[in-house]
């Protein structure tokens, strides 16, 4: 599937650039980490693109969101794509931030009052990505 720069674009203007920026950055250091991401996250969900979602993938968004930028993405039912070699991009997702990030209060954006309620955020969203993420938050929270 091409790259799109349009799409870049449009998820470099959005409260995901963060994230979409941490997935390009482990991309570089770590290839094979975010294979499973397609490049620059956003889609259309147009030609070339089926319904669907992919837990490893949701798993590398929910830390490499958490971990390198504190905006977590919170991919909506319908809103996840998978291209032809079985990449996730996302057409739109919220994102949940905590309270003195520059775009809380922004549509689409969940703010949380601390880190604890964010990391909250992050467990109940886990449970897509799989019951081995969560129990690793978990433990991560104790």
């Amino acid at each position: 599937m091409p790259y799109l720069p349009g799409m870049a674009l449009l998820a470099l203007t959005s409260p995901l650039a963060p994230v979409v920026a941490a997935v390009e950055g482990l991309r570089l250091q770590h290839p094979d980490l975010v294979r499973c991401i397609a490049r620059g996250l956003m889609t259309s969900g147009g030609d070339g693109w089926r319904p669907g979602t992919d837990r490893c993938a949701l798993a590398v968004l929910l830390v490499a969101g958490w971990t390198r930028a504190r905006r977590v993405p919170l991919p909506a039912c319908g809103e996840t794509f998978l291209n032809q070699a079985g990449q996730l991009g996302i057409r739109r997702a919220r994102v949940a931030v905590l309270c003195d990030d520059p775009v809380a209060g922004a549509p689409g954006v969940v703010v949380a009052a601390s880190r604890h309620e964010l990391l909250q955020i992050v467990l109940e969203h886990a449970v897509d990505a799989g019951p081995e993420l969560r129990s690793t938050l978990q433990k991560l929270k104790a």
